[in-house]
């Protein structure tokens, strides 16, 4: 069989576990019928159907081979706020020689966590780069400016954590998604580059803390929402 056809036969298979959770008894019942019959005829195995509806989702982004930490620390709160896992991988298509970050899990999940991410992310380098230009302007040591700007950035995803939080739906299976993630990946673990912690500028602290404040003007206007097509501002 091939992979299309065999997606094929999971998706109906899926709409009919989905429908067979109707609060129409006889709808339910006849949709599990389908489901068990299409199971057995293509003898779909039980881990199939258990992970189809775990997807892999790149984002856009193009990231470093080893990304600062204030990306890791956007991506491990999008990713962990959704029930999703996140590891740096290849794009697809076209871009599969970038390295960008992927986000696994339930589809309508890691499709909305790597919306965020990208929205997010885009907005944390442009309040970044303003920060650097105004507040950081007069620091001539390029590793302290780095720093400092880092800990601006850390302190700007401690806030967004919260507007994310708004857009969160409802729990997941981790189990499934690790376990896909074990059946499709050689995983390692993502690490960022930390220039804060090594860092001797004393005024990291205030940087983190105007990070916190700026973080307040990020914006995600989600138009994947999981119970309605219609769009929405997210602000604090």
């Amino acid at each position: 069989m091939s992979h299309q056809s065999k997606q094929r036969i999971m998706d109906k298979i899926i709409r009919c576990l989905a429908l067979s959770k109707s609060s129409n008894e006889h709808e339910a019942a006849t949709a599990l019928r389908q489901a068990h019959a299409l199971i057995q005829k293509h003898d779909i195995s039980v881990k199939d159907v258990e992970l189809a509806d775990i997807k892999f989702k790149a984002s856009n982004t193009r990231s470093a081979k080893r990304p600062p930490i204030y990306q890791i620390a956007l991506a491990n709160m999008i990713a962990k706020l959704f029930g999703c896992q996140n590891y740096m991988g290849n794009g697809t298509g076209d871009r599969s020689h970038i390295r960008v970050m992927c986000f696994v899990g339930l589809e309508i999940h890691s499709d909305i966590a790597s919306y965020s991410y990208d929205t997010l992310f885009r907005q944390l380098k442009q309040a970044r780069q303003a920060y650097i230009k105004t507040e950081l302007k007069r620091v001539r040591l390029a590793k302290n400016k780095a720093a400092r700007a880092d800990a601006f950035c850390l302190g700007w995803v401690s806030t967004v954590r919260q507007l994310v939080r708004k857009l969160v739906p409802s729990s997941t299976d981790m189990a499934l998604i690790e376990r896909a993630m074990r059946s499709e990946l050689d995983l390692r673990s993502t690490s960022g580059v930390d220039r804060v912690s090594k860092s001797k500028a004393k005024t990291a602290t205030n940087d983190f803390h105007n990070g916190r404040i700026a973080g307040k003007d990020a914006q995600l206007n989600h138009g994947m929402n999981t119970d309605a097509h219609q769009t929405k501002r997210i602000t604090q």
